[in-house]
């Protein structure tokens, strides 16, 4: 993770912040409980001029100054408030009882909005990835064998259409 994000503060001062944002938002989705990737996000998107999504990420933090409350205001303002609408947008996929009291309550709140206004809570499949247990799926025997004999297939098969077609024009021409 800290390689990563060493990356993502070289994009940022070689001035590739889409890059930066990819590569956040991708953080985000593997580590959904760390709120600090949603911080940082939300920061390098005030400070490119996208309030909105920076209110986005900064909507389960607690305000820590005008940037931050005028950001998410704008963002929940663009969803008219809806808490069916920011849930279904913001995704949150981790473990809630992990997050900060503000951030509960937060989400608790957009909650309890969209059960009043729409009669359910959206609810996504949390991520359950540990921490640098990723395994590369591996090409069993068979999968192997059988991709060389279709490439010597469609090699063999039009030399075998060659050979037919000159037995055929021997057999027209030639008796």
């Amino acid at each position: 993770m800290g390689n990563m994000l060493h990356r993502i503060e070289q994009d940022i001062k070689e001035g590739r912040k889409k890059k930066a944002c990819d590569r956040l938002r991708n953080m985000i989705n593997q580590f959904p409980d760390d709120i600090l990737l949603r911080e940082k996000l939300a920061q390098l998107y005030y400070d490119s001029g996208f309030k909105d999504e920076a209110g986005k990420y900064w909507i389960l933090s607690e305000p820590q100054n005008f940037e931050m409350k005028e950001a998410v205001e704008i963002y929940r303002k663009s969803f008219s408030n809806s808490g069916n609408a920011i849930l279904k947008d913001i995704v949150f996929r981790g473990n809630k009882t992990q997050l900060s009291d503000f951030a509960q309550n937060t989400l608790k709140e957009l909650e309890s909005d969209s059960l009043k206004k729409t009669k359910r809570i959206p609810d996504f499949k949390p991520k359950n990835r540990e921490k640098g247990n990723y395994t590369e799926s591996k090409n069993g025997f068979f999968s192997n064998v059988g991709f060389y004999l279709f490439i010597g297939g469609v090699i063999l098969l039009p030399i075998l259409g060659f050979v037919k077609l000159l037995e055929i024009i021997n057999f027209l021409f030639l008796k």
